[in-house]
């Protein structure tokens, strides 16, 4: 069952975000490693498409194929007239991709996206600090976006406690095999 959603429009917004560069806060971990966000437009692509094809990632996605050059160079073309914002999360040392986080308009509402990508990143305690930048981010800075929604694979069981840690709560069964998720 699919959840009837408002029309909003988040264009605007994310150009103005995009033109004064305004990203999620950067954070520093309790092993004191600082990370900051970029605007995924102005990653690497070939360091964007390894960490986002890895395995580890593709195996939770709803679509598990791999993202190809062409078709990431195809998606930016068209990036500013989309109804999302996605940001990509980077090691400040080292300038190494960890990660990636987004929201877009989906037939659920507005629906987040995260992974951390880099397994050299995996089990650093990085969700959590990652998550609530991004979602604190899109509270204080997209007022279009009233509740975030998250689709989350039955199986998927550090997602779905890292998303009841971040105050999503089930609302239904949806895709046979994924968990629809909320906050407000």
């Amino acid at each position: 069952m699919l959840i009837h959603i408002p029309d909003s429009d988040i264009i605007n917004t994310k150009l103005s975000l995009i033109s004064d560069n305004k990203v999620p806060s950067s954070f520093v971990t309790n092993s004191g490693q600082a990370y900051e966000w970029i605007w995924l437009p102005s990653s690497d692509v070939k360091q964007l498409l390894i960490m986002r094809n890895a395995e580890h990632v593709l195996s939770n996605m709803r679509n598990t194929s791999p993202i190809t050059k062409e078709t990431h160079l195809d998606f930016l073309q068209k990036y500013d007239s989309l109804q999302r914002v996605d940001f990509i999360l980077q090691n400040k040392e080292s300038g190494l991709y960890v990660g990636g986080m987004n929201i877009s308009l989906t037939s659920y509402g507005f629906e987040v996206g995260k992974y951390i990508g880099n397994a050299d990143y995996l089990g650093r305690g990085l969700a959590y600090p990652m998550s609530m930048s991004f979602i604190r981010f899109v509270k204080e800075n997209i007022s279009e976006i009233i509740k975030i929604r998250a689709v989350t694979k039955l199986d998927n069981y550090k997602n779905i406690n890292l998303n009841f840690k971040l105050e999503f709560k089930i609302i239904q069964l949806v895709e046979e095999n994924y968990w629809l998720m909320e906050i407000k």
